[in-house]
Protein backbone atom coordinates (compact mmCIF):
# COMPACT_ATOMS: atom_id res chain seq x y z
CA UNK A 1 0.00 0.00 0.00
CA UNK A 2 2.77 2.42 0.90
CA UNK A 3 4.59 1.61 -2.31
CA UNK A 4 1.52 2.53 -4.35
CA UNK A 5 1.23 5.83 -2.47
CA UNK A 6 4.87 6.73 -3.12
CA UNK A 7 4.71 5.72 -6.78
CA UNK A 8 1.56 7.83 -7.12
CA UNK A 9 3.30 10.80 -5.50
CA UNK A 10 6.27 10.42 -7.86
CA UNK A 11 3.95 10.28 -10.89
CA UNK A 12 1.99 13.30 -9.66
CA UNK A 13 5.21 15.28 -9.10
CA UNK A 14 6.64 14.41 -12.50
CA UNK A 15 3.33 15.23 -14.21
CA UNK A 16 3.10 18.55 -12.39
CA UNK A 17 6.62 19.52 -13.41
CA UNK A 18 5.92 18.40 -16.98
CA UNK A 19 2.78 20.58 -17.01
CA UNK A 20 4.63 23.78 -16.06
CA UNK A 21 6.57 24.26 -19.35
CA UNK A 22 3.37 23.77 -21.33
CA UNK A 23 1.55 26.27 -19.10
CA UNK A 24 4.34 28.82 -19.38
CA UNK A 25 4.55 28.39 -23.15
CA UNK A 26 0.78 28.71 -23.45
CA UNK A 27 0.69 31.92 -21.40
CA UNK A 28 3.70 33.41 -23.23
CA UNK A 29 2.21 32.71 -26.66
CA UNK A 30 -1.36 33.59 -25.67
CA UNK A 31 -2.72 30.07 -25.98
CA UNK A 32 -0.75 28.93 -29.02
CA UNK A 33 1.06 26.11 -27.22
CA UNK A 34 -1.68 23.82 -28.44
CA UNK A 35 -3.91 21.69 -26.28
CA UNK A 36 -2.74 18.63 -28.21
CA UNK A 37 0.79 19.27 -26.85
CA UNK A 38 -0.37 18.84 -23.24
CA UNK A 39 -0.60 15.01 -23.20
CA UNK A 40 2.64 14.85 -25.16
CA UNK A 41 4.40 16.99 -22.54
CA UNK A 42 2.96 14.98 -19.66
CA UNK A 43 4.03 11.71 -21.25
CA UNK A 44 7.53 13.03 -21.97
CA UNK A 45 7.96 14.33 -18.43
CA UNK A 46 6.77 11.15 -16.74
CA UNK A 47 8.90 9.03 -19.09
CA UNK A 48 12.01 11.14 -18.44
CA UNK A 49 11.40 11.06 -14.69
CA UNK A 50 10.87 7.32 -14.70
CA UNK A 51 13.95 6.69 -16.83
CA UNK A 52 16.33 8.08 -14.20
CA UNK A 53 15.74 5.44 -11.49
CA UNK A 54 15.40 2.71 -14.10
CA UNK A 55 18.86 3.59 -15.44
CA UNK A 56 20.35 3.24 -11.97
CA UNK A 57 20.52 6.75 -10.52
CA UNK A 58 19.18 6.30 -6.98
CA UNK A 59 19.41 8.29 -3.78
CA UNK A 60 18.98 12.01 -3.47
CA UNK A 61 20.94 12.73 -6.64
CA UNK A 62 18.67 10.53 -8.72
CA UNK A 63 15.61 11.97 -7.00
CA UNK A 64 16.50 15.55 -7.93
CA UNK A 65 17.73 14.56 -11.39
CA UNK A 66 14.44 12.82 -12.15
CA UNK A 67 12.45 15.91 -11.22
CA UNK A 68 14.79 18.20 -13.16
CA UNK A 69 14.47 16.04 -16.27
CA UNK A 70 10.70 15.89 -15.85
CA UNK A 71 10.76 19.68 -16.31
CA UNK A 72 13.53 20.07 -18.91
CA UNK A 73 12.51 17.34 -21.37
CA UNK A 74 9.00 18.73 -22.09
CA UNK A 75 10.48 22.21 -22.35
CA UNK A 76 12.95 21.00 -24.96
CA UNK A 77 10.20 19.11 -26.74
CA UNK A 78 8.02 22.23 -26.97
CA UNK A 79 10.96 24.30 -28.21
CA UNK A 80 11.87 21.71 -30.85
CA UNK A 81 8.27 21.48 -32.04
CA UNK A 82 8.01 25.27 -32.18
CA UNK A 83 11.15 25.72 -34.29
CA UNK A 84 10.35 22.76 -36.55
CA UNK A 85 6.95 24.12 -37.56
CA UNK A 86 6.44 25.33 -41.10
CA UNK A 87 5.72 29.05 -41.30
CA UNK A 88 2.06 29.88 -41.74
CA UNK A 89 1.18 32.28 -44.59
CA UNK A 90 -0.24 35.61 -43.49
CA UNK A 91 -3.98 35.95 -43.91
CA UNK A 92 -4.92 38.44 -46.60
CA UNK A 93 -7.48 41.07 -45.63
CA UNK A 94 -10.86 41.30 -47.29
CA UNK A 95 -10.94 43.56 -50.37
CA UNK A 96 -11.39 47.21 -49.47
CA UNK A 97 -10.37 46.73 -45.80
CA UNK A 98 -7.01 47.76 -44.37
CA UNK A 99 -4.97 45.02 -42.67
CA UNK A 100 -5.47 44.68 -38.91
CA UNK A 101 -2.55 45.09 -36.57
CA UNK A 102 -2.24 42.56 -33.76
Amino acid sequence: MYTAIFVGLYLAGWATLAFLPWLGWSVATRGRAGLWNLPLCLAAGVTAGLAVPLLGATGWGGFWLSFALAFVVPLGLLAARHWARLPQPAASPAPGRPPQRS
